[in-house]
């Protein structure tokens, strides 16, 4: 932290204020609690004085405040007796809400860094806009009264803010963009990022440096194959961005219909027919998901339009993370006080669950409320061909969302029990250790899952081979899961967690080489803008530099696992780990077991009380999905950061893990409720 103090001149801290916050206090004090936070905080404020930037503060109003210090207010923190801890702000990329896909957020920061101020054109989040993009990827607005006139009122607002001083106007003419060109300091800047009425902030003439991907292998596989299932991903243009939950209706609105429209010309001028309804579904965030002829793909390669970002091809790239817990997070107590995640979601996009289990029956009515199955026919790595199993499944292969059954496992025990490194409980297993709830024809009697008063939405992205036995998930069913929970959110107090203990073959070290695939990123963070937190497991191939996609995703909570024995404190000898400056989001350890005992205990497909153990940083996951939907029942309306922020200083205790050279011990967090 001091090294960025140093070179950046500021560094954004997290700060725990109170350290006995529990669950309890967070339900019972709520009202009370802001206030006693918010004077603790300024007490603090108070002693960094000219030290912290008048932008940037944050109070979680359960026992954590963010702000942005200087190299001698980091000084000023680790003699305070106000302060508590302080750490680096890892829940900074979660509270920003101007989009920044395209890496103009860093440009402008960088601008002020080296000039104390930058030139920039501030984009403001008006409703009353359509546009389209033409084919040279540029924006082409329908201005109106109603646009500008709101634009104007949108300025109005921003210079009455306390930062406004250090935003110095350069151009206001609303009559045909909604754009406020203008000179901002550090102050203006940080405070911007965070208003709901700033789409964007890009320096003046700003270009998407990010460089078009155009992968051989979708040709390679058309050409093989007479067509192929692609992805194909726009930049979007100067009004795009992926946090939807920040944008009114109408922007939506304007924003789907723009896109969709970008596409069916894009699609038009290959000569393939019309994207139908379903491959549109993911117009919002700007991806189509569709099949097209090799002649089709031949000729939109050729044309290099300029409006696409990137063309992916729909294969396998997830498998399942196979390989006394709630005790170890001290979860009893909080059952007791009758924190059970009431009125929460936990999503299991996994290999679907048994809705009829015992664990999660009571009498005849299930807590699996709503189900959905999304899966491919199509020809994965070495020519095996899978089929979906989803059923009364469309020309995609999926289900009509919230059918009866589609969330259930697969049928085909022959392929189930053969298929290699591959359980179809899973799912049912996943569900089990995220919102379980004690039952007494099962054994263990006393097996209980984090959150057992959770209701679970059940979503089946796997599709299997029978010839050779596999199952695997495709990138485009887990885009069509995650887009599916958002198509369904309004506002941004969303009460849904969403679990994916799924990792690829493939793992990641860096944001290079190789990189992290961007398949996900724009939904994780349309999720997140909508409340959403999205828990990812790391993997398990025992490697402590890198971990797997999903989970390499940016804004992904990613969780690996540690040892399910009395203190919870030894790195699963299976899980994946990495350090945290690598991803953003961070990296959370809980319950796993271990390989040769220690195993999570939950519920089996097999029949209606089968209990079996199962090792995994899968297993890992749905112990923190359950945990985020326990605070969001206890607060309700809170946001991922805060809830994060809470997790990361009194939800949990810390564990320091050996990384290779030359990195070395780092702390980690491993989940646990503070004793009530």
């Amino acid at each position: 932290m001091l090294s960025e103090a140093n070179s950046k001149g500021f560094v954004r801290v997290l700060i725990l204020l109170d350290d006995t916050v529990t669950l309890e206090r967070m339900d019972d004090e709520r009202d009370s609690l802001t206030a006693v936070m918010e004077e603790k905080a300024q007490k603090v404020l108070s002693e960094l004085g000219q030290n912290a930037l008048p932008s940037g503060y944050w109070n979680s109003g359960i026992g954590q405040m963010g702000a942005y210090v200087n190299e001698s207010g980091l000084h000023i923190l680790a003699a305070s007796d106000q302060a508590i801890s302080f750490i680096r702000d890892i829940t900074h990329p979660y509270r920003i809400k101007a989009s920044d896909a395209d890496g103009s957020l860093d440009a402008v920061e960088k601008a002020i860094i080296a000039d104390g101020s930058a030139n920039v054109e501030i984009f403001l989040n008006v409703d009353s806009v359509d546009y389209d993009i033409d084919r040279s990827g540029k924006t082409v607005l329908s201005p109106s009264t109603a646009m500008s006139a709101q634009a104007q009122t949108i300025k109005s607002i921003i210079l009455k803010d306390n930062h406004a001083t250090g935003i110095k106007i350069l151009e206001d003419d609303f009559s045909s963009r909604p754009v406020l060109r203008a000179n901002i300091d550090r102050t203006a800047f940080h405070a911007l990022i965070e208003r709901d009425d700033i789409r964007a902030i890009r320096p003046i003439n700003y270009v998407d440096p990010r460089v078009a991907q155009w992968p051989e292998e979708v040709l390679e596989a058309a050409k093989e194959f007479g067509d192929a299932e692609v992805m194909i991903t726009l930049r979007g243009g100067d009004l795009f961005t992926p946090k939807t939950g920040y944008l009114p209706e109408t922007a939506i609105k304007s924003q789907v219909e723009a896109n969709q429209r970008a596409f069916k010309d894009i699609i038009a001028q290959t000569g393939a027919l019309d994207p139908d309804e379903e491959s549109l579904s993911g117009a919002n965030i700007g991806v189509l998901h569709v099949r097209l002829p090799f002649e089709a793909l031949a000729k939109l390669y050729d044309s290099k339009d300029e409006r696409i970002l990137s063309i992916e091809l729909n294969k396998p790239v997830a498998e399942t993370s196979l390989t006394n817990s709630t005790n170890l997070m001290n979860l009893p107590q909080a059952w007791n006080k009758g924190h059970r995640a009431a009125g929460q979601n936990i999503v299991i996009i996994d290999t679907g669950v048994r809705k009829d289990h015992a664990f999660f029956t009571t009498g005849s009515t299930t807590r699996v409320t709503y189900e959905a199955c999304f899966g491919t026919n199509g020809v994965g790595p070495g020519g095996v061909v899978y089929s979906s199993i989803c059923p009364s499944a469309n020309s995609l292969g999926d289900s009509p969302l919230g059918l009866a059954g589609s969330g259930a496992p697969n049928s085909n025990l022959t392929v189930c029990n053969s298929a290699p490194n591959h359980d179809c409980s899973h799912g049912t297993h996943v569900a089990g250790i995220a919102a379980g709830r004690q039952n007494p024809v099962l054994s263990p009697s006393n097996l209980q899952g984090v959150a057992p008063d959770a209701s679970i939405i059940s979503v089946q992205v796997f599709s299997y081979s029978t010839n050779p036995p596999k199952g695997s998930a495709f990138t485009s069913d887990i885009q069509a899961a995650l887009g599916a929970i958002d198509q369904n959110t309004v506002g941004t107090s969303s009460p849904n967690t969403v679990n994916l203990s799924i990792s690829s073959p493939t793992l990641y070290s860096s944001i290079s080489s190789p990189t992290c695939p961007t398949f996900y990123n724009s939904q994780v963070s349309n999720l997140n803008s909508k409340g959403i937190p999205v828990i990812a497991s790391t993997g398990n191939n025992s490697n402590k530099g890198a971990i797997s996609l999903p989970a390499c995703t940016p804004l992904v909570i990613k969780v690996s696992s540690v040892k399910n024995d009395s203190t919870g404190t030894t790195l699963s000898n299976f899980a994946n780990i990495i350090s945290q400056s690598v991803f953003s989001g961070p990296i959370l350890l809980a319950p796993g077991g271990e390989d040769g005992g220690t195993g999570i205990v939950s519920a089996h497909y097999a029949n209606t009380i089968a209990t079996v153990p199962m090792s995994g940083t899968s297993m890992a996951a749905p112990h923190v999905a359950g945990f985020y939907a326990a605070i969001k029942a206890a607060t309700p309306g809170t946001s991922v950061a805060n809830a994060t922020a809470w997790i990361v200083t009194t939800g949990s205790i810390p564990v320091t893990i050996n990384l290779p050279v030359p990195v070395g011990n780092q702390v980690f967090r491993r989940v646990r409720a503070p004793n009530f």
